[in-house]
């Protein structure tokens, strides 16, 4: 038999894995964009593809997003799962998490400006974006990692 502690770390591990598919899907589809929109033909169908990949994961990253935020506070409202839960591993997870991001990070923006030197790039609110989703994709990656 289960409890609910098991119950409740079952879940918020469902849910952190869910959000990861979810983010690793938009950062596929997120680069099919960007090749997509630096190839020098138009190519109809495959930006509407690559925009439905895009709103789909989105939607799934929305869900398992607030059902992890609705988890968190009930487990933050009960002392005994709290306890349990948020121990002194997972906040050293947390961070550790944290940490991948900031790196991951600096290491795409290393990686943009030696890509600049070779390539023309024009629209830097695509690299800012692309930057921010390495950043988050990298996060939920270790949370994922390091919960398991």
């Amino acid at each position: 038999m289960t409890t609910q502690i098991e119950i409740f770390d079952q879940n918020r591990k469902r849910y952190r894995s869910g959000l990861l598919i979810g983010s690793i899907v938009f950062l596929l589809a997120w680069f099919g964009y960007i090749i997509v929109r630096i190839a020098a033909e138009p190519m109809v169908l495959m930006r509407t593809v690559v925009l439905v990949l895009l709103v789909a994961s989105l939607v799934a990253q929305a869900y398992y997003a607030l059902r992890t935020t609705l988890l968190e506070r009930r487990i933050r409202q009960d002392a005994q799962l709290n306890e349990a839960l948020n121990n002194e591993l997972i906040q050293l997870n947390e961070l550790r998490a944290w940490r991948a991001a900031f790196f991951s990070m600096l290491g795409f923006i290393i990686l943009t400006a030696v890509f600049s030197f070779f390539v023309q790039i024009d629209d830097l609110m695509l690299v800012l974006l692309t930057l921010l989703l390495v950043g988050f994709g990298a996060h939920n990656l270790a949370v994922f990692l390091l919960d398991r």
